[in-house]
């Protein structure tokens, strides 16, 4: 992403993830879909605030959080600065890993929306998959839902939400085995929906945003089913050995 779209991009963000930050159990949610793998060293895209990097530092032996906006930084530092395992770092996936990240290799390379925002998510990925030990994992949440593409969306800094089918041949482009794939969250898709393509909003309503937190618990039944759409897609895709 461009400095330009990421300066644009930057004001909405924030509001979006302070929302999140009220949202313990949607963020809980999300973390399940990936808590098996977590495990050894750990390296973190896109931590904004820290809503799932709390969670990671319970679990990994050691963190490295990152992103790239110094207000972000500065919060993550302080939100985990109790964990002596974990450690902050500024990287662009738009540019090469920072001098202290680059010789280092990692059990897992979790990142939750952050792909979307990346003009070449290919390459990106590479560079994840350059990251791990070999048979180490790359976890990844993206947005679903091509048609669902709007102004929240733009708002955002988003490039694409993903299929699939599309998301699949980017990992296997990168030379990794998918695992699994799937998608989540159909209530979700159906409120960004109505939300962007009707109602032409550039922001989650927050009172929304409370009400689904209340409804998580229901929503997340769909964990006993293998929904056909979603909100997001989440994957777990494997270096080989």
């Amino acid at each position: 992403m461009s400095r330009e779209v990421r300066e644009q991009a930057q004001p909405t963000g924030s509001r979006v993830l302070e929302m999140h930050a009220g949202t313990p159990r949607l963020n809980a949610w999300y973390y399940a879909k990936f808590a098996d793998r977590i495990r050894g060293d750990v390296l973190e895209l896109g931590s904004g605030i820290g809503n799932i990097s709390r969670l990671l530092a319970r679990d990994a032996d050691s963190l490295v959080a990152t992103d790239v906006e110094d207000a972000y930084l500065d919060t993550l530092r302080a939100e985990l600065a109790p964990h002596p395992h974990a450690e902050v770092h500024r990287f662009d996936l738009d540019h090469p890993p920072p001098p202290a990240l680059a010789a280092r290799r990692f059990d897992v390379v979790i990142s939750m929306n952050v792909l979307e925002h990346i003009h070449d998510d290919a390459a990106a990925v590479r560079q994840l998959v350059d990251l791990l030990r070999p048979g180490g994992w790359l976890l990844t949440y993206v947005p679903a839902g091509a048609f669902a593409f709007g102004p929240m969306d733009e708002a955002l800094g988003h490039w694409r939400r993903y299929s699939t089918g599309a998301f699949r041949a980017l990992m296997q482009g990168a030379g990794l085995r998918v695992d699994r794939l799937e998608y989540m969250n159909l209530l979700g898709l159906a409120g960004w929906w109505v939300n962007g393509k009707l109602l032409r909003r550039r922001v989650p309503d927050p009172k929304q945003v409370h009400t689904f937190e209340k409804l998580v618990p229901l929503v997340r039944l769909e964990d006993h089913l293998r929904v056909p759409l979603g909100l997001g897609l989440i994957c777990h895709a494997q270096k080989p050995a």
